[in-house]
C-alpha cells in the first residue's frame, strides 16, 4: 500500500523567521516513520515544495523515501494562509495522490503490517471528541460572503484524527479535499484561531462529509487506548514535552537512534548524515 509524507515549508519558515528548521527528534521520527512503513506496508513518497526538497537534500535524506521526493506543494495557491492553515500542505498533497493511498504524518510511526485492516472503507487514525478548545461551535466562525456550510453536514459527528488516513475511493478523496479547500478559502482569516481553523478543515469535514455521502469511516486506533497499544506511535502531543525538556529530548533521540541502528544497520548513515549537517 503506497503512503505519502508531506511537508509544506511555508508555515515552518514563518515560525522560524528564516530557513527551514526541524528538531532532531522530529527528523528521527520521520526517518523511522518512512522505514517502518516501507518494511511492513509498501513504498512512501515525500510531497513537498522546493525549499523543503532543498532542506532534505542538504540533510542527506532524499534517499529515505522509496517513492521519491516531489515538489508539487510549490503550487499551493498563495491565497491559502500558511499561518491559519498550517497543515494545508497535507490536503494539497492528498489531492495529487491517486487512491487507494495512505496519508501518513511524519511524526506517526506504524510498527506493523496494517494492510489487512484496510478493507475498502476510509480509515482514520482515531476518533476525537468535540472539545471546544480545538473544535468550537462552527456557528461562531466568521465566513466570507459567498460561502456557507453544506446543509447536509451533521455538526454532532465526532472529529477524526488524520495523522493516518486511508482513502480507497478517488471520488471521495477528491470531494473531501475540495470541500476542505472551499472552507479554507471561505473563512475570514482575521477572525479565526489557527488550531480551530485547521482542525475543522482537516478533521471535522472528513467525518461529516463521509456521513453525508453514506460512507463508512473506521479507525486504526481506539481513542481511549492510545497509550496502551503497540500498533502505532504518534508524537503530536508529546512534542511539547520534548521541546520543554532537553533531558527528555536527548533520551528520546537516543531511543530512536538505537532502534534505527538495531533494525536498519544499513540505514544508519541517514541519522549520521543528519547529525553532521
Amino acid at each position: 500500500m503506497e503512503a505519502f509524507h508531506s511537508f509544506w515549508s511555508k508555515p515552518n519558515r514563518y515560525r522560524s523567521g528564516g530557513p527551514v528548521r526541524w528538531e532532531e527528534f522530529e527528523l528521527l521520527a520521520m526517518i523511522l516513520s518512512a522505514l517502518k512503513w516501507q518494511e511492513h506496508n509498501g513504498p512512501v513518497r515525500m510531497l513537498t515544495d522546493e525549499a523543503g526538497a532543498e532542506f532534505f537534500e542538504k540533510k542527506g535524506l532524499t534517499g529515505l523515501w522509496e517513492g521519491g521526493v516531489d515538489t508539487c506543494l510549490e503550487k499551493i495557491p498563495a491565497r491559502i494562509d500558511p499561518v491559519l492553515f498550517w497543515a494545508a500542505g497535507k490536503l494539497w498533497a492528498l489531492r495529487q495522490m491517486k487512491s487507494p493511498c495512505v496519508m501518513l504524518d511524519t511524526d506517526l510511526i506504524v510498527w506493523r503490517d496494517v494492510r489487512s485492516l484496510l478493507n475498502g472503507e476510509t480509515v482514520a487514525a482515531h476518533r476525537e471528541e468535540l472539545t471546544p478548545e480545538v473544535y468550537p461551535d462552527p456557528r461562531s466562525f466568521h465566513m466570507l460572503p459567498g460561502y456557507s456550510f453544506p446543509a447536509e453536514w451533521d455538526f454532532s459527528v465526532p472529529a477524526a484524527n488524520t495523522a493516518f488516513l486511508y482513502l480507497p475511493e478517488e471520488d471521495f478523496k477528491n470531494s473531501y479535499t475540495e470541500a476542505a479547500f472551499d472552507f479554507m478559502e471561505g473563512i475570514n482569516p482575521r477572525r479565526m484561531n489557527p488550531i480551530a481553523a485547521m482542525c475543522f478543515a482537516e478533521q471535522r469535514i472528513l467525518p461529516m462529509h463521509a456521513k453525508a455521502r453514506g460512507m463508512g469511516l473506521r479507525f486504526l486506533l481506539e481513542a481511549s487506548r492510545l497509550d496502551g497499544q503497540d500498533l502505532a506511535t504518534h508524537l503530536w502531543g508529546y512534542k511539547r514535552r520534548l521541546r520543554q525538556s532537553e533531558q527528555e529530548q536527548a533520551a528520546f533521540c537516543a531511543r530512536c537512534a538505537g532502534r534505527l541502528s538495531r533494525d536498519y544497520p544499513q540505514k544508519a548513515f541517514l541519522w549520521e548524515s543528519v547529525q553532521g549537517r
